[in-house]
């Protein structure tokens, strides 16, 4: 006797076999089929026609999709494949194989309803409780454009670009006259005079890059030709066209705000990240989390006017102990409130001398200068200008006092949370699911696919937490 099992591919079945007997009763995808199934899809039915051949079910492409961006597969060619190869995809797909381009235009084509199904998702959360409103915590991960940095120009290099593609333009154009005759035999029984398809590809790439050329406000600014709302950003110490993705994330995990924005800088987002989350989750906020980024006196004052407690530090708190060190640091002169003035470590003063206006960094300080700087033995090392200043900001006790918080153990504790809660969800976007690069093109559609991948997040946050049979 035989001490192994049968390979026989031919054995049939007793009874027709079903593909939901190939995926397990407690599987992402049956979450995921029952969640859509819930979904509002009347607006994106709308959009289809009557006539003709039957579509696919708005409801089943978003399944795919869902599915495909919960576990790092975003390609509409791949999910396409997998739908007759993966049992999870075949389940979803209800045994039907939508082409990919079917796939990638349905995922372009309906981006402000991916939008509210993040907030459907979201309010499901809440419903099961898991939306608890504590400290939350706010961070931001740039993503790459669907672009290449190669094409981000400024005016004269597409002007420069330009003019060496009419040139090639011109080239092909003086070949084809002089091989019209050999083109004649070539073409058959077509006209002869279609253009080729390298001077059609070069006619359309000038078309568009004298388009682009036109809305550039100014010579030095720079825009990328294949998503000119893209934006020059920081990545990981290079330089891409991107986008700045912001996003809410509460003590357990759950994103309960998600957006992208063209914005470089996260200072200028806070107060609208706040906003929104408040808005998604309809409750106040009263303690945020975030890194230095954020910070700036226009924030302090922010948060301090909603009543918000932040524990976010200054971009100087990290360093501050190395400032200490220098000898003539601010950290080093005594303010009097008093009378109004600073001593140097040397016992010299520094009067008030007026209002100072930084119209660059929009802020308004209280200037105080040396009066004995002239004779000083130790000026050199002290200041290089004539006499040392020093600067008070208006809102100086705000700074103050998220510094004076970060110091206690409460402080402490909360701000490094931030490196077990939001920052991992990064990380596993990225590194785990390799979502570096948006797959669409423009700012509103970078958005909802954006929202996408957090909406597949919190499900599998609500699956982790409810891991029970899905029948």
């Amino acid at each position: 006797m035989s001490k192994f099992k049968l390979r026989n591919k031919e054995q049939g079945f007793l009874l027709p076999p079903s593909v939901e007997d190939f995926i397990p009763k407690d599987h992402l995808a049956r979450l995921i089929d029952q969640l859509v199934e819930q979904f509002d899809t009347t607006a994106i039915e709308a959009k289809y026609s009557s006539l003709g051949q039957k579509s696919y079910h708005p409801k089943l492409l978003l399944k795919l999709l869902i599915y495909g961006y919960s576990i790092g597969i975003r390609s509409g060619r791949k999910i396409a494949g997998l739908c007759r190869s993966d049992t999870a995809f075949m389940f979803l797909a209800c045994m039907y194989h939508p082409d990919f381009r079917t796939i990638n235009d349905f995922r372009k084509d309906n981006v402000n309803e991916v939008s509210n199904y993040f907030l459907h998702v979201l309010q499901l959360c809440k419903q099961l409780g898991l939306t608890q409103v504590g400290t939350l915590y706010i961070d931001s991960t740039k993503i790459k454009a669907n672009a290449s940095p190669a094409r981000t120009k400024s005016k004269v290099a597409y002007e420069q670009w330009l003019t060496q593609i009419k040139s090639q333009i011109s080239e092909v154009l003086n070949e084809a006259e002089q091989t019209d005759a050999a083109e004649d035999k070539e073409y058959g029984d077509k006209r002869g005079d279609e253009l080729p398809e390298e001077l059609q590809d070069k006619q359309r790439l000038a078309q568009k890059i004298e388009e682009l050329i036109k809305n550039l406000p100014a010579a030095d600014d720079k825009i990328n030709l294949t998503d000119p709302e893209a934006k020059n950003m920081k990545n990981a110490g290079k330089i891409i066209p991107g986008y700045n993705c912001q996003a809410t994330v509460n003590d357990g995990g759950i994103i309960l705000c998600a957006y992208a924005t063209t914005n470089a800088s996260d200072k200028t987002e806070l107060k609208n990240t706040i906003e929104q989350t408040q808005i998604n989750i309809g409750e106040q906020i009263t303690a945020i989390a975030a890194d230095g980024g954020y910070s700036s006196y226009d924030n302090y004052q922010m948060l301090d006017e909603k009543n918000i407690t932040a524990y976010l530090p200054d971009q100087q708190y990290a360093i501050q102990d190395q400032l200490n060190k220098a000898p003539y640091d601010k950290s080093h002169f005594i303010y009097h409130q008093q009378e109004d003035y600073y001593s140097c470590p040397q016992g010299n003063k520094l009067t008030y001398r007026g209002i100072y206006n930084n119209r660059r960094y929009k802020q308004k300080s209280r200037l105080y200068e040396g009066i004995s700087c002239a004779t000083c033995k130790v000026k050199q090392q002290c200041t290089k200008g004539s006499v040392r200043q020093l600067h008070q900001e208006l809102r100086e006790t705000l700074r103050q006092r998220a510094r004076d918080l970060l110091q206690t153990a409460k402080g402490k504790i909360k701000y490094s949370k931030r490196m077990s809660t939001i920052e991992p969800i990064f990380g596993n976007l990225k590194q785990n699911l390799n979502f570096r690069a948006f797959q669409l093109r423009g700012k509103i559609k970078a958005d909802a696919e954006f929202k996408l991948q957090c909406l597949c997040h919190n499900i599998k946050k609500i699956f982790q937490a409810y891991k029970i049979q899905f029948a």
